[in-house]
């Protein structure tokens, strides 16, 4: 099968030749490379046009202005592939030489599957190893995902991806265009989760394999995307785009369980998670005294619960709001006076 790989480049000059070299230098050679580069502030466009006449590259493109999301990238890059698999290759990490050696005949092996996904290292900015990310899927499931396995995707779903995003790196993933396209692509307004909504409404297409051999090294430093999402100080924000990868799937799965009912329990779930997302929504506005948020917060929370529990809920939300107005809130500005 050929395969695409995009490299959706942004800010990582330091990290791009190595990247890039860890592309060419697979042992499966049937792929074309797609270089994408964000209108990057440092010198990755310069890195990026030494390669651009590599036999292997078929388009290298630097924007003239920046599109504010990967995601935009992740799209753009596959209006371009001309594979049947996509491969996703950050420009900050690096691949094992037999990462595609080892994903993609899976894919000739089972017509079903539609993404294959393997175990990564944990790796800093130096490139020094620090661990695996198996640490990271330790509470779901620690014997799983010791070894090798391919599952139903709705069942995965069902099981890891409705309580978290288990395929924490797209670097570390190959899947099909044909299902990326069919699904409607990556949503970019999710910046910082939209890979999580990508690969839920993938696997809901067929099977997923993963192996537990390391072939990828996930790269964390200042400037990733990880970093970026927990320096963001909007806690509303990052809760708001969970909710809205729930929305999107409820939306998608309540569609798709028309002609696959296996989907309506996928949907079930994901529906009880949206539910309880919209009432911490609503708690964090008190929390965080987004006064103007607090009332449009909680009554879309409460209209995704029963009648009979409603009651309770308003209750329980009126007396957080008393105890962080008149103790909560005080404390913190008593605090901050200089002394």
């Amino acid at each position: 099968m050929f395969v695409s790989i995009i490299v959706p480049s942004y800010n990582h000059a330091q990290f791009l030749e190595e990247r890039i070299e860890s592309i060419l230098n697979q042992d499966f050679h049937n792929f074309e490379v797609i270089l994408l580069d964000d209108l990057s502030p440092d010198n990755s466009s310069e890195i990026l046009k030494k390669y651009q006449d590599h036999p292997k590259v078929s388009h290298c493109i630097i924007n003239e202005k920046n599109s504010g999301s990967t995601f935009y990238q992740w799209n753009k890059g596959i209006d371009l592939a001309k594979g049947e698999l996509i491969w996703i290759a950050e420009s900050d990490d690096v691949a094992d030489p037999h990462f595609l050696a080892k994903l993609v005949p899976k894919f000739d092996q089972n017509p079903n599957l539609v993404l294959a996904y393997s175990q990564s290292y944990r790796m800093n900015a130096q490139g020094e190893v620090t661990g695996t990310w198996k640490t990271h899927t330790d509470s779901s499931d620690s014997e799983l995902f010791s070894h090798d396995f391919e599952l139903s995707g709705l069942e995965y779903f069902e099981k890891f991806l409705t309580f978290q995003n288990t395929i924490p790196n797209a670097s570390g993933v190959v899947f099909k265009k044909k299902c990326y396209l069919d699904v409607g692509g990556a949503t970019p307004s999710l910046k910082f989760i939209g890979d999580w909504e990508i690969w839920a409404k993938i696997i809901s297409q067929g099977d997923i394999f993963f192996t537990s051999e390391c072939l990828n090294y996930f790269r964390y430093h200042d400037t990733s995307v990880i970093a970026q999402a927990k320096k963001k100080k909007d806690h509303f924000e990052v809760r708001r785009q969970v909710i809205l990868f729930r929305e999107n799937m409820s939306i998608f799965l309540n569609a798709y369980r028309k002609i696959q009912s296996k989907a309506s329990k996928a949907y079930t779930i994901n529906q009880k998670k949206l539910s309880i997302e919209l009432r911490k929504n609503a708690s964090l506005a008190i929390r965080r005294n987004y006064y103007k948020k607090i009332i449009p917060t909680s009554i879309t929370a409460l209209k995704t619960m029963p009648v009979y529990i409603a009651p309770f809920y308003i209750i329980k939300l009126l007396l957080q709001l008393i105890i962080s107005l008149l103790l909560i809130t005080p404390y913190k500005l008593l605090m901050k006076k200089p002394r």
